[in-house]
């Protein structure tokens, strides 16, 4: 039978027990986080996307037009992610990325309307 806890060193609670054998397990734990970071770039007809632009009557964007086309893009960003090398770390806060609670992040950025955000 256990006696009561007594303070030991460091604050810890000691338990003396009056058994022959005292051993106890502790199972330690490690997570380690990777990421993988796929890149493509497509390219998307002017005329196409102005009219695109054109018959949204201004309501229409660049990140909208990328989901309504997806079929430009969204295979080869799947095997642009699987064949990139693990990273060590999250990934967040680098190239744009910084949706730390999300398993996946998707961006788009575009130099010639300087225009870029999530998808």
């Amino acid at each position: 039978m256990a006696s009561a806890p007594t303070r030991g060193a460091y604050g810890c609670n000691i338990i003396y027990r009056n058994f022959k054998k005292q051993i106890m397990k502790v199972k330690i734990s490690q997570r380690h986080v990777y990421h993988r970071v796929g890149t493509i770039e497509i390219e998307i007809d002017e005329k196409k996307y102005e009219r695109y632009l054109y018959d949204s009557k201004g309501d229409g964007c660049l990140e909208d037009y990328l989901m309504q086309e997806e079929d430009l893009w969204v295979e080869q960003i799947h095997e642009a992610t699987d064949k990139a090398e693990l990273d060590f770390g999250s990934g967040c806060y680098e190239n744009g990325f910084n949706e730390e609670g999300n398993d996946e992040e998707l961006r788009y950025d575009c130099k010639e309307l300087q225009t870029g955000g999530h998808l």
